[in-house]
C-alpha cells in the first residue's frame, strides 16, 4: 500500500490516512504535490493500481487484479484528490479500480460529498480485504479509526466550539473602534 497524501491533509488531525502505516507494516505514507515519479513504479512483480473512484474505475470485486499489486491511495479532500490526479500524468495513466461500500463511512466528524464516499482508512479495508480474499482480516484497521472518531466526538461535546466559531464570537463582542 502507498498513500499519497496532499500536504494540507498532513497535519489534520483527524485524517485517517495515518493509521495505515502504524497498522499495516509495509504501507507508505508520502505527502506532496508532484507525483511525477511514483514511489511505487519500480516494482513489476507489484504492478501498481490506483484506488480512485470515477465512471471508468474497475470494480475491485467484480474485476479484481490478477496476481499482487501495490495499492495507490490518494489521501484528501475529496477536491484535493482530485487535483492530485488531474495534475499527475503518472497517477492519471494506472489503471483505476472502485469499490461500493457495503455501509455508510463510520467518519462522523467530516461531512462527504456524496453517501457512497468513505474516509480513506474505510477505503482501505475494503479493498484490502478483497484483494487479500479476506475481509474480516482487515477489519482490525478501523478499530483505532472509530476510537479517534468516537474521541473527537466526545471532545466536541465538552467544546466551547470550533475556533472558527472562538474567533467570530470574540470579534463581535470587541467593542467598536473610535
Amino acid at each position: 500500500v502507498v498513500i499519497l497524501q496532499h500536504p494540507r491533509e498532513r497535519d489534520v488531525p483527524i485524517n485517517t490516512a495515518r493509521i495505515a502505516p502504524l497498522c499495516l507494516p509495509e504501507a507508505e505514507l508520502h505527502v506532496g504535490l508532484d507525483w511525477t515519479r511514483l514511489p511505487c513504479a519500480d516494482d513489476p512483480a507489484r504492478p501498481p493500481i490506483l484506488l480512485y473512484p470515477d465512471k471508468d474505475a474497475i470494480d475491485v470485486e467484480e474485476r479484481p487484479p490478477a496476481g499482487p499489486v501495490t495499492l495507490v491511495v490518494v489521501d484528501g479532500t475529496w477536491s484535493q484528490a482530485r487535483t492530485l490526479v488531474r495534475r499527475s500524468p503518472a497517477l492519471a495513466a494506472l489503471p483505476r479500480y472502485a469499490f461500493r461500500p457495503r455501509a455508510p463511512s463510520d467518519y462522523r466528524i467530516r461531512r462527504e460529498p456524496h453517501e457512497t464516499y468513505v474516509s480513506t482508512i474505510e477505503a482501505l479495508v475494503a479493498v484490502l480485504g478483497v484483494l487479500e480474499g479476506d475481509p474480516e482480516r482487515m477489519a482490525a484497521l478501523l478499530e483505532p479509526f472509530r476510537a479517534m472518531v468516537d474521541a473527537q466526538l466526545a471532545y466536541a461535546r465538552t467544546s466551547t466550539g470550533t475556533r472558527h466559531q472562538t474567533a467570530r464570537r470574540e470579534r463581535h463582542e470587541r467593542p467598536p473602534r473610535v
